[in-house]
């Protein structure tokens, strides 16, 4: 069993034989949509998500397959979601992916802003003297597209209806920067800029905005990094380990939740203790 529904379960559980009323999931009543939920980080989020209550829409670019294995994986457990392809750094595709969420599981009030608008080897790892303008200038439209015309598409109907979450992922290379990668920092720390920014705008009108800033995070694409970067990484954090799509998960369910009702323009790191190492 998942162990968000075993954590359910038994709450429930402990509810009924005090002869309480249980409470209803987390997330219930709730509409949540994964940018990049095929995957990773996303994933694991939109599975999270749906396991506390959410009626989840994935979003995915290119990986239909994927998507649909996550989709399938939250219905066999009693969840509710579905996959929408859309392109976040297309004006057109993020409309009409907003509004098939809608048409098909009702009005966004949790938005996760995963997709970064790259692929998995777009943003160049290189010395700045070997990058070009357009290295740069890519990576960073793409993410703060992939940020901003899906956040623009959903907050007008967001506001409307009394309010929600959004919560970023961006990393702690904003923080934390490491040579050779200057266009993920910068465009990292666009994400940041973005947040706070965002959330002084929308924050009197009932919508909190959050960020989470994992750092080298066990997914599919970590695993091109060579072992020895990896390991290298998992020393210098506190806590001797390498973070799991899970463990991002659990803060991205944090900061769209009730618990962080107070929280709004944080971008919260979740790197086991690297970033000041």
């Amino acid at each position: 069993m998942n162990p968000a529904h075993e954590e359910s379960a038994a709450h429930t559980s402990a509810a009924e034989s005090a002869g309480q009323t249980p409470e209803p999931p987390e997330f219930a009543g709730r509409v949540a949509l994964v940018t990049g939920g095929a995957r990773g980080i996303g994933a694991a989020t939109a599975r999270l998500l749906a396991a506390r209550g959410a009626r989840v829409a994935v979003n995915y670019h290119k990986s239909a397959d994927r998507a649909q294995e996550v989709v399938d994986s939250i219905r066999q457990l009693g969840g509710e979601a579905v996959a929408l392809q859309g392109d976040v750094t297309d004006p057109e595709q993020v409309a009409a992916l907003v509004a098939g969420v809608t048409a098909e599981v009702g009005p966004v009030n949790l938005l996760v802003l995963n997709a970064a608008g790259l692929g998995a080897h777009e943003a160049r790892i290189a010395p700045v003297t070997d990058l070009t303008w357009e290295d740069l200038e890519h990576v960073v439209t793409q993410q703060l597209k992939a940020l901003l015309l899906t956040t623009r598409a959903v907050l007008p109907d967001m506001i409307a209806r009394g309010g929600g979450s959004v919560v970023a992922v961006g990393a702690a290379l904003a923080r934390r920067p490491a040579p050779r990668f200057l266009p993920l920092a910068v465009a990292k720390a666009g994400v940041e800029a973005a947040v706070r920014t965002l959330a002084m705008e929308v924050g009197p009108r009932g919508v909190r905005v959050n960020a989470v800033e994992p750092n080298l995070i066990l997914t599919e694409l970590a695993h091109q990094v060579p072992e020895e970067q990896r390991l290298a990484v998992a020393e210098r954090a506190a806590l001797r380990r390498n973070g799991t799509p899970r463990d991002v998960a659990e803060v991205i369910a944090f900061l769209a939740s009730q618990r962080s009702s107070y929280l709004t323009g944080s971008c919260l790191l979740a790197d086991g203790g690297t970033a000041f190492a």
